[in-house]
C-alpha cells in the first residue's frame, strides 16, 4: 500500500497560489533567475534522465542536485531550476532547454485504481479535504488540496475509477484512518495520477471529492484528450 506520509516543504513554496511555475525565461539565460514548478522525470536507464516541463518542452540536467530518489520509472517531481541555454547552443541536440536542477523532490504518484463498490469507504477513506486546485498537464490529474497532516500518521490518497457506463467519474478518496483532528493547522498536498488507462477522444472527466467546506461531495470538471489516440470527432 502506498501512503502519505507528511508532505515535503516544497508545497509551502507555492504560497497558496494555484499558478504553480513561472513562465520559463530564455532571455540571457541568467545564472541569477530560476524557475519553479511540476515536471514529469523521464528515464532513459543507468540512472539518467531528463525532464518533462509541461506537455511538451523537455529539459536536460546538466548540472545541479542529484535527486535523492529512484528515477528509474516515470514520476512527477517538483523542481526549482535555472535555464543554462538552448539544448542546440549547448551542444546537446535533443531537448529544448538545458538547466541547472537547484532542487528537485519527488511528488507522490500514483495510477488510477479500480472501484471496490461497497467497500470503497472502508479501503479508500471517505474523508473530507479542502481542494485548491485541479489540472491535467503531460497526462496526469494533479490536486492540490489541503487537509489536517500531523506529520505523523500516514493517510491514503487514491482516484478511483468509477464502475459506470462510459462516462468518465472518478472520484478522489482521502483515508486518514481516523486522524482528523482539527485542532492543529491545515497543511497542502500535491499528488499525481496518470491517465494512461483514460484513453479516447475528448472526454468530460468528472471528480467527486468530499468537501470540509459544505461537509458534502463537490464535483470538478475538465475536459481530457489522449495524447496517444486523435479525436475522431468531425
Amino acid at each position: 500500500m502506498k501512503t502519505l506520509k507528511s508532505f515535503m516543504l516544497l508545497v509551502g513554496i507555492l504560497l497558496g497560489s494555484t499558478v504553480f511555475y513561472s513562465c520559463l525565461d530564455d532571455d540571457g539565460y541568467s545564472p541569477d533567475k530560476y524557475s519553479f514548478g511540476i515536471a514529469t522525470i523521464k528515464p532513459l536507464g543507468n540512472n539518467n534522465y531528463y525532464l518533462q516541463w509541461d506537455d511538451s518542452t523537455t529539459l536536460w540536467p546538466a548540472s545541479g542536485v542529484t535527486p535523492d530518489f529512484g528515477v528509474d520509472k516515470e514520476r512527477r517531481a517538483f523542481i526549482n531550476f535555472t535555464l543554462l541555454g538552448d539544448s542546440i547552443s549547448s551542444g546537446i541536440p535533443g531537448y529544448d532547454y538545458i538547466i541547472r536542477v537547484n532542487k528537485i523532490d519527488s511528488v507522490l504518484t500514483k495510477s488510477i485504481v479500480a472501484d471496490l463498490g461497497e467497500k470503497n469507504d472502508e479501503y479508500y477513506g471517505n474523508d473530507p479535504i479542502w481542494m485548491k486546485s485541479v489540472w491535467i498537464e503531460d497526462g496526469y490529474i494533479n490536486f492540490q488540496f489541503e487537509s489536517y497532516f500531523d506529520g505523523h500518521t500516514k493517510h491514503f490518497l487514491n482516484l478511483v475509477k468509477m464502475n459506470n457506463t462510459g462516462t468518465y467519474e472518478l472520484e478522489f478518496r482521502h483515508n486518514a484512518y481516523g486522524n482528523i483532528d482539527s485542532s492543529i493547522r491545515p497543511s497542502a498536498g500535491l499528488v499525481s495520477f496518470k491517465l494512461d488507462k483514460l484513453e479516447g477522444k475528448t472526454v468530460k472527466l468528472k471528480i467527486k471529492y468530499k468537501s470540509f467546506v459544505s461537509n458534502d461531495y463537490n464535483t470538478v470538471e475538465l475536459d481530457y484528450k489522449s495524447k496517444d489516440t486523435e479525436d475522431t470527432e468531425e
